[in-house]
């Protein structure tokens, strides 16, 4: 018996082979990729579903796999066909900061800001990573030491004192997310600088940099400036700077409230 849905999706195919991805909106470039994952159904409806549920398609991509089979429509073998979509995405774009030997090379502040915000940039709750380096700075291993809530994540210095020392790492680079998307630090986070830095030190091992990264944007703590990364596009300013920036981005709630009743 024919597909009833097979006439849908072979002019979905088409579509794509004669004009590209770019003459399909969002969600239904998510329709044809889950018709190699959902057999003999029609997934229009799914695709919206997963849209409308985590926002956009790169959530969708970074979503976990328990949050994805919560979706109606989603079950074990999509969300991990969709879920992979992230992981070869993310791996392919690491791979451009690798030699032809297959290590990493974090040679510039342009290269560790791209690098990290690429781990961390679609993390939904605070993460803290360790960037364990050689002498030449070369990336020996990037180690998870902390999770969080929300808004959230404990450090330990101790922890990351042991773990550069396990990795023989000359310097180290700790890195966290702010999943607000503002990657301006906090007091705390200031603190938490200080408190590594002097853990480490005691090793006379040599704390680089605690990046925070946020959308589009990552804060360096060792020369207080936030990297605004945009494509090929790449922006240092001061946090007074890009806090400025935010608020003409975002008008005053009262702004707001008088659009709205207009």
């Amino acid at each position: 018996m024919e597909h009833p849905h097979g006439g849908h999706r072979q002019r979905l195919r088409q579509r794509y082979l004669t004009s590209g991805a770019s003459a399909f909106a969002d969600h239904e470039l998510l329709e044809l990729l889950l018709t190699y994952a959902i057999p003999r159904r029609d997934v229009n409806a799914t695709a919206h579903a997963l849209l409308n549920r985590f926002g956009s398609l790169e959530a969708v991509f970074s979503a976990d796999i328990a949050a994805l089979c919560g979706v109606e429509g989603v079950g074990e073998s999509a969300a991990l066909f969709l879920h992979m979509q992230r992981d070869l995405q993310q791996r392919m774009a690491l791979r451009r900061f690798s030699g032809r030997d297959g290590r990493v090379r974090l040679n510039s502040a342009y290269d560790v800001a791209c690098f990290v915000h690429e781990l961390l940039y679609t993390e939904r709750s605070e993460t803290v990573l360790l960037l364990c380096l050689n002498t030449q700075r070369m990336l020996i291993s990037t180690q998870r030491i902390g999770g969080g809530t929300l808004d959230r994540a404990t450090v330990y210095p101790r922890m990351v004192a042991e773990q550069a020392l396990l990795q023989h790492a000359h310097s180290v680079i700790l890195v966290h997310n702010h999943p607000s998307g503002n990657p301006l630090p906090s007091p705390q986070d200031h603190a938490t600088t200080e408190a590594v830095r002097a853990a480490v030190k005691s090793l006379d091992i040599s704390l680089l940099d605690h990046l925070i990264v946020g959308h589009g944007a990552v804060y360096s703590s060792a020369s207080n400036c936030v990297v605004t990364l945009s494509g090929e596009n790449v922006q240092t300013q001061s946090p007074e700077e890009y806090s400025q920036q935010l608020q003409v981005k975002r008008p005053p709630l009262a702004a707001v409230m008088e659009q709205y009743r207009a």
